[in-house]
């Protein structure tokens, strides 16, 4: 009988150091400690979440004080720990320097042994996935003997949820993301793909940290807002990890990534691989949590082409910029459809271009893009399959 994967999890009131490093320590000693996952003496790659500049109160990075926690974890069996991120836009050193500051990650440097990623080359590899075959990933996870995922729990208005899986979409160079969002912008074809780069990862991913004692709700995954949550969890499954994570909201499987997961046997719907109770954990179910509904058109698959164009002209969001616009190009030069440009000093979205995956939305510094619902909007999300169910 194959044995089941376990979970961790750890109830964390705030981000003051004493309550991040009890919790750190309980759901390690859970998962069998930190030895159990790193050799002695390993070079370790510590994956965080830094989407862009964003102070740690905003509840979008990777929160410091949980990278430090795991780092000081980390040093006790290996002193080559390197922690880092390609974010949204150029992945260079100038682009990275600003985000590590704004973000809190300098305080990893200051507090422990772990240094900040100043690499940043790439290699083109072979990663043999369904959707991707040669891709760009960054050096600093192809150097490391083993990677330890930290991700944040947050809403995405694009894909629903980011958590685990999701957060590895980072081990791909900035820009190259915008290529993945323009190759793939149907949502199951995004989603096979972000299973093709986690099948590649698996075999250095040793383990998954989630980062949800404040996530993030409503237009994550930078224009939402912060959300108390009050959990540390922990699994060498970053699937296992997500459904229970978006457990704590909703149904696992109304997640796009989640179905097609489960597809391609990543996870089985029933849960019954995870070593977790889940009857005990809807105790912690979060009533009021304001959850996005993904972008899914699944029910589409057998519509007539002129159908599609029909539902997506008339029921998807429309993203439209605000007064905060400061008319600063980022999302312009990260658009993967080039459907931005500018105004009397505005952006302006072209809606007949834009692919909706909000990729403006993630990168605004000054959070100017909101979202446009059409009266058929609701409708279409209801017959979707990704509706949050309440429990």
């Amino acid at each position: 009988m194959e044995q089941k994967v376990k979970v961790a999890t750890s109830g964390c009131k705030d981000y003051q150091e004493s309550n991040v490093s009890a919790a750190v320590d309980d759901v390690l000693m859970q998962l069998g400690g930190i030895e159990k996952f790193v050799p002695q003496n390993a070079k370790v790659f510590v994956k965080v979440n830094l989407v862009r500049e964003m102070s740690p109160d905003k509840c979008g990075t990777t929160h410091p004080e949980v990278v430090v926690a795991l780092c000081k974890q980390l040093q006790k069996v290996t002193q080559d720990i390197i922690v880092g991120d390609s974010c949204a836009g150029l992945y260079t050193k100038g682009m990275l320097k600003p985000v590590y500051s704004k973000c809190g990650m300098t305080e990893v440097e200051s507090r422990t042994v772990a240094k900040l990623n100043q690499n940043f080359d790439t290699q083109t590899v072979d990663l043999g996935g369904e959707m991707i075959s040669d891709c760009d990933i960054i050096s600093s996870f192809l150097d490391a003997d083993v990677v330890v995922n930290v991700a944040k729990l947050k809403t995405h208005s694009f894909a629903g949820y980011t958590g685990a899986v999701k957060n590895l979409f980072g081990l791909i160079p900035g820009l190259v993301k915008v290529e993945m969002h323009s190759r793939f912008p149907e949502m199951n074809d995004f989603c096979n793909m972000l299973v093709d780069l986690e099948r590649f990862s698996h075999p250095k991913c040793v383990l998954h940290v989630i980062d949800g004692i404040f996530g993030m709700d409503g237009e994550g995954p930078t224009n939402g807002k912060p959300k108390f949550i009050g959990q540390l969890l922990a699994s060498p499954d970053p699937y296992a990890v997500d459904a229970v994570a978006v457990s704590l909201f909703a149904n696992p499987f109304d997640i796009p990534l989640m179905q097609v997961a489960a597809k391609r046997g990543c996870i089985d719907e029933s849960l019954t691989d995870i070593d977790f109770d889940f009857a005990a954990w809807k105790s912690n179910f979060i009533t009021d949590f304001d959850s996005p509904p993904a972008e899914s058109m699944d029910f589409m698959l057998n519509m007539p082409s002129f159908v599609k164009i029909l539902v997506k002209k008339y029921m998807v969001k429309r993203v439209k910029m605000d007064k905060n616009c400061r008319g600063c190009g980022k999302c312009a030069t990260h658009c993967p459809a080039k459907a931005i440009s500018f105004k009397k000093g505005r952006a302006r979205v072209h809606q007949k271009k834009c692919i909706h995956c909000y990729c403006c939305q993630e990168l605004c510094p000054f959070n100017a893009v909101r979202f446009k619902r059409p009266l058929l909007y609701k409708f279409a999300q209801r017959y979707s399959g990704v509706q949050s169910k309440k429990k």
